[in-house]
């Protein structure tokens, strides 16, 4: 999924994206590339950008109905869209006291924005384990850890770190002591700043009049209202809720036999989840993960991720020069294949570093803009294994490109509606399409061409990722049936204590509420962009999928391709998404394909 928790090293790079907007040079050239200042001079440029901009917004503010032209407001308007877009939203349109009321909110709100991630980013917490509990994990992860003069291995609450401990650590009180930390990482201060942004959007809510920020969020969605919402997570929980008992009671099995013990003696703990859920793939499937990175180098991947790119949407990619903020940065040249005219660049990020943002995330730093001849830039952050990929990085990997497709191929008229500028409950639609092309054989079989000397995806190994694939829907979309439900929860009509009503709705779950656990104090969308919108993940699903079913059974047909260039990417957000996803599709959409795939009933 695309994070929006910004690390440290990549809030500079947007930061100085965003106030190099007026920058002679780098922004304006024929080619334009991200300029490369230095760290301490960024805040200077920054704060003289942004006090211009306010400066000239509030001139618009005081101007005289009479004197409000066409040409004098929208001409401001054309110079600045980059930095500023929904003016209504921000409370331009309010009465004058309820407008300074909506500025001192939306000035907190980002300020608890920025100490909530600060709060999880800034723990530096390393847990202790000893070389009996690190059983189970792959060299190439202990060949990483970091260890202490005794011998003993120190964990973070990175992400690298934290999951592939969780999916191969034999030790289960090692699983269950590392579970409870990373979910209080957050510390008891989240919680007071998640309860104070919740009472914070409530209250905008009522400036404008409406009962809830839900419903404030939804009617720029494409759901327009809370009830829309919670009619959806009716019918996701009614699909997964007897999945999810099912394949709990086959894991708890699992781990009784693995034990040696009777089903009724074992309980299955939420730490267990992610340990018995790799094992059972093992056994039954004959996947393994780690074993997979010999087929998927990351070089090899890379180069198809671009082949298969530039094949389905008639582009090229070249590399270039341009100034990089670290020797591992790649840069781009977005070529068209058919008038080789330059549409735009893209720079890839992959490997990991000290200090640097530790998920992957496509960030779209410069949004194209026809009117202002702005071609658009995109940059792709992430941390991948320079060796190789296991086949959820392949897909993550393809997920992200998916979010740079569509910023780099937008021709919008203003940069404000570029990209993936889009309603946010369709923003992960095209990503989570493009997934698919990791999942079937004729798109995968081409990464062979980049290493002659790799092993070969058949048909066999297909259909046995699709078999480990489709066990253990319940259990993830369950979860994200519980997110979205406590997101909606939280910013609903009714005022909720974030840790009460957390460890009610987790404990209405199989598995239950995990005791000492602050899950909420670690839940970053929800003051990070996405309150009141995590159920977006899973509609802009049932649309991804839909849309997946106009390439039939050729996911390399370039007909289709160009046609979902033309009327979903280069369009982004000027044109409803509804209205977009209609005409590709020729009908109205359907969930059909979205309610298999998260009961594990959809084909290969």
């Amino acid at each position: 999924m695309k994070e929006w928790i910004f690390g440290h090293s990549v809030r500079r790079l947007v930061l100085t994206a965003l106030c190099g907007a007026f920058a002679p040079v780098a922004w304006t050239a024929p080619r334009p590339q991200i300029p490369i200042w230095n760290a301490p001079d960024i805040d200077k440029v920054c704060g003289e950008t942004l006090s211009k901009a306010r400066g000239e917004i509030a001139v618009l503010e005081r101007l005289p109905l009479s004197q409000a032209t066409l040409e004098r407001v929208f001409g401001t308007w054309n110079r600045m869209q980059i930095l500023v877009e929904g003016f209504e939203d921000t409370g331009v349109a309010l009465p004058p006291e309820k407008r300074a009321r909506m500025k001192l909110i939306l000035q907190r709100l980002e300020e608890v924005r920025q100490a909530f991630a600060r709060n999880i980013r800034d723990n530096k917490t390393r847990l202790a384990f000893s070389p009996e509990e690190m059983k189970g994990l792959p060299a190439s992860y202990l060949e990483k850890a970091r260890r202490d003069d005794k011998g003993s291995y120190l964990l973070g609450f990175e992400y690298p770190e934290y999951e592939p401990f969780m999916a191969n650590a034999e030790n289960e009180e090692a699983r269950r002591r590392y579970y409870i930390a990373f979910n209080n990482r957050g510390t008891p201060q989240n919680l007071e700043l998640l309860g104070e942004a919740a009472r914070l959007n409530r209250e905008i809510a009522s400036l404008y009049g409406l009962p809830s920020y839900a419903h404030f969020v939804t009617r720029r969605r494409m759901v327009e209202s809370p009830e829309t919402v919670h009619r959806f997570l009716d019918e996701v929980e009614g699909k997964v809720r007897e999945v999810e008992r099912r394949e709990i009671g086959e894991l708890r099995a699992f781990k009784a036999e693995r034990l040696g013990k009777s089903v009724q003696e074992v309980t299955l703990n939420r730490w267990d989840l992610p340990y018995y859920q790799e094992q059972l793939k093992k056994a039954r499937y004959n996947i393994d993960q780690e074993a997979l990175r010999a087929y998927f180098p990351t070089d090899a991947s890379v180069a198809w991720v671009f082949a298969v790119s530039g094949s389905l949407y008639g582009v090229r990619f070249v590399p270039a020069k341009a100034p990089l903020w670290h020797p591992s940065v790649r840069y781009y040249e977005v070529i068209d294949g058919k008038t080789a005219r330059f549409l735009s660049g893209v720079y890839l990020d992959l490997f990991p570093r000290d200090g640097k943002y530790s998920h992957a995330a496509a960030f779209g730093v410069r949004s194209v803009s026809l009117l202002a001849r702005r071609t658009p830039i995109s940059v792709l952050v992430a941390n991948l294994d320079r060796n190789g990929l296991n086949h959820r990085e392949l897909e993550t990997l393809l997920h992200e490109f998916g979010h740079i497709l569509h910023g780099v191929l937008s021709r919008t008229r203003y940069a404000s509606q570029g990209g993936t500028n889009v309603e946010r409950d369709f923003v992960e639609a095209p990503s989570q399409m493009y997934e698919e092309w990791t999942r079937k054989k004729e798109p995968l079989r081409l990464v062979h061409q980049y290493c002659k000397a790799c092993p070969e995806v058949d048909e066999a190994l297909v259909k046995r990722l699709h078999a480990a694939r489709s066990f253990g829907r319940g259990i993830q979309y369950g979860r994200q049936h519980l997110y979205a439900s406590y997101d909606m929860a939280l910013f609903g009509e009714r005022e909720v204590d974030p840790m009460q009503g957390w460890i009610r709705m987790e404990g209405e779950t199989p598995t239950g509420y995990v005791p000492d656990t602050q899950f909420p104090g670690t839940f970053g969308h929800l003051v990070g962009g996405y309150g009141a919108g995590y159920y977006g993940y899973m509609w802009s699903e049932v649309l991804a999928l839909d849309m997946l079913s106009v390439y039939g059974k050729n996911l390399m047909n370039p007909a289709v391709g160009r046609r979902f260039r033309e009327l979903i990417l280069s369009n982004g957000g000027q044109k409803p998404a509804a209205e977009m996803v209609r005409e590709f599709l020729g009908r109205d959409p359907s969930p059909k394909a979205f309610f298999e795939e998260i009961t594990g009933q959809r084909g290969d």
